[in-house]
């Protein structure tokens, strides 16, 4: 019978029933089988009358329930029996009980003798009428209550499993379309509220890598009072069992240790020991059909009661936090390949730059030509050198072909997939050079609008030739030995340390061991260039090779100029034989070029006038002293006017001046 129905029905037949059954001291037979007594003895559910908050009567179905002989429990307050945290709320229910007739109907727990609780459910009637209030000291509240422990238990269980179900569904939700740079700190807050939910005490997330002998802790929470994991690599060895066991992709319950732990977990047996943990569970984390790492669920004040179906369910957010990991990752090997192209593509357009630039250089020079001893034995040491990536400093006169020799150098090497970076520590002003060098941020000085990459960072894996490096800065010359001593340096303008691998070729006209007694030259940076000195010889120290050089020459010019050259007098062949060429290979150079273009016909005339070394006894105008004096200074310089060293220098003039004569006797520097 429902429950309110069988409180009607009781309350029917105590109004039925003579008013002395309800005393205290009541001693009445009972004589009809309707009678009320006989239907509460006989009742399952418990029943009771109480009145001013006393029991004055509880049937044996009452006291089974309460643990107690139901006789001894009248005259005891009804709310003693309640558990202390509902008893608030009952008596604010009692306070609000309707009138004669009705029924209320509530929820409580009941405390038993054994101290043991039992949920129950209360239908309770208060009778009020003239019968009982004049028999009574106040309203009778006739109740019944039934056990539903079981089912409240039931109840809660499967509240329970929903809430599981619910976090498990929100925390699934949360990584959908989740920005790869929020996946680490979703994972997080996702495991603090597992471990509130579930009530372990710490869970943390294990991630696999390339190295075998070590897995990378990623993230751990812990409640108050207990440690969290320390993130970062684990060495395997510590715990080679536990590890060893999800990285095969199998799960991990041990629910109690040391107790269930193999004989071979003796380094698992000790580590719980001393961090105190009682019971772990781990799931292996699986993705694409990988096996990216694991998530643990350790136990330090409490043994795992968990059953297995909290386990399966746990693999399925397991299934979440690797995809989403697995994902992460895949977005981070996307961008940094997106950025490796980026790179090579800023690197390709440079080196595409810089060969386009140089393409001009080399074409002027053309090949190395020659056959003397002189050239043959700096050729054998060019050859024996650059199979290494040892420092090679070039010595000789201006014009002998340095570039050109470093050029083969790089091209014999190991390096010459990338273009050789040339620099001219001469043809810079000593404010711009480190910048040429090293690089700027945008900003590091007046008029630095925009980054601007070096020239030790664009010869990165290849060679930088350093020309004229005696005329080097002596401010700079520390910062340019670190570069050579571990390939560090720092851009202008800013504190990051940048590192390359860049292979030096320097050259000099200077005798640099004379600057560095002039304190002009650091003798740690010398030392460290001169690792394989090559000196140059000058074009009058191997006459024989300029013949095959002239011939190269009209050759080149021939094509630039659409003139072929078929024949040279053996009388100018000499001349330019016997001439002492102090401007070398470059001065020759120079003398074709005019020649071929002042030349007509296919017969070479050469104007040796202003090369012979008899051209000194033809009486020459002052104008034409200055202005060759100015070229030959010009030549001895590089064409650099300003500075230490420059052309305006040795000339004894202002540099404004030199320019000025330089104009008004058309002097202009040759095309690079």
């Amino acid at each position: 019978m429902h429950l309110k129905a069988v409180t009607i029905e009781l309350a029917t037949r105590i109004m039925e029933t003579n008013s002395s059954l309800y005393g205290l001291n009541s001693q009445a037979e009972i004589d009809s089988p309707w009678d009320a007594r006989l239907l509460f003895e006989r009742s399952p559910a418990g029943v009771y009358l109480a009145q001013e908050g006393r029991l004055c009567y509880a049937n044996p179905a009452m006291g089974d329930l309460l643990g107690r002989n139901s006789e001894t429990i009248t005259d005891e307050s009804l709310l003693s029996f309640i558990h202390p945290d509902d008893r608030d709320t009952i008596q604010q229910n009692w306070n609000q009980t309707p009138g004669h007739g009705e029924s209320i109907r509530f929820l409580t727990r009941m405390v038993r003798t054994d101290g043991s609780v039992a949920s129950v459910e209360v239908m309770e009637s208060r009778l009020d009428d003239e019968l009982f209030l004049n028999e009574c000291c106040g309203p009778v509240r006739v109740g019944v209550m039934i056990d539903v422990t079981d089912a409240r238990e039931a109840d809660i269980e499967i509240q329970e499993r929903l809430s599981f179900e619910q976090l498990l569904a929100n925390l699934s939700a949360g990584f959908v379309n989740l920005p790869c740079d929020q996946v680490h700190s979703r994972i997080n807050t996702s495991l603090e509220a597992l471990v509130q939910f579930l009530g372990n005490d710490r869970s943390t997330l294990v991630e696999f890598g390339d190295d075998d002998e070590q897995v990378m802790v990623s993230h751990s929470y812990a409640v108050p009072g207990c440690d969290p994991f320390k993130i970062g690599p684990f060495q395997v060895a510590k715990l080679p069992w536990f590890i060893n066991q999800f990285r095969s992709g199998h799960l991990v319950f041990v629910r109690c240790i040391p107790e269930d732990l193999p004989p071979d977990a003796e380094n698992e047996r000790v580590h719980c020991q001393q961090q105190g943990v009682i019971s772990n569970v781990t799931i292996p984390l699986k993705a694409g059909g990988e096996l990216l790492g694991g998530l643990t669920f350790a136990f330090m004040k409490r043994r795992c009661e968990w059953p297995r179906e909290i386990v399966s369910r746990l693999e399925v957010i397991g299934g979440v936090f690797a995809n989403a990991l697995l994902r992460y990752r895949n977005d981070q090997l996307l961008q940094k390949t997106i950025s490796e192209n980026q790179r090579l593509r800023q690197q390709l357009e440079q080196d595409n730059l810089y060969l386009r630039e140089q393409a001009v250089l080399k074409h002027r020079h053309g090949r190395i030509v020659g056959h003397s001893d002189a050239i043959t034995k700096v050729l054998a040491n060019v050859e024996r050198v650059a199979t290494t990536d040892a420092p090679v400093l070039l010595t000789g006169e201006t014009g002998t072909g340095k570039e050109l020799l470093a050029q083969t150098i790089h091209d014999l090497s190991d390096r010459k997939n990338r273009p050789m970076v040339v620099v001219n520590c001469a043809s810079l002003p000593a404010t711009l050079i480190e910048s040429e060098l090293f690089g700027r941020a945008a900003g590091a000085y007046t008029g630095a609008a925009s980054a601007a990459v070096g020239r030790f960072e664009l010869a990165d894996g290849s060679t930088l030739f350093l020309d004229e490096i005696g005329e080097f800065p002596m401010e700079l010359q520390a910062k340019l030995l670190r570069v050579l001593q571990d390939g560090r340096f720092e851009r202008l303008g800013t504190a990051k340390t940048l590192s390359v691998d860049v292979r030096i070729i320097a050259a000099t006209n200077r005798n640099l061991e004379e600057a560095i007694q002039k304190n002009l030259f650091r003798s740690d940076l010398f030392y460290r260039l001169n690792v394989f000195p090559i000196h140059v010889p000058p074009l009058r120290d191997r006459r024989d090779d300029i013949p095959p050089l002239t011939w190269a020459f009209v050759e080149a010019f021939g094509q630039r100029m659409g003139k072929q050259i078929k024949s040279i007098p053996r009388r100018t062949m000499q001349q330019l034989q016997d001439h002492d060429w102090p401007g070398n290979i470059r001065e020759l150079s120079n003398t074709i070029e005019r020649a071929m273009i002042l030349t007509v016909g296919d017969n070479l005339q050469v104007d040796m006038l202003t090369t012979s070394q008899n051209s000194t006894n033809r009486q020459r105008t002052l104008k034409e002293v200055e202005r060759d004096q100015i070229l030959f200074v010009l030549e001895k310089t590089g064409w650099r006017i300003r500075g230490k060293g420059g052309a305006a220098e040795r000339l004894d003039i202002k540099p404004t001046t030199l320019e000025a004569r330089m104009a008004k006797h058309g002097i202009k520097r040759p095309t690079q």
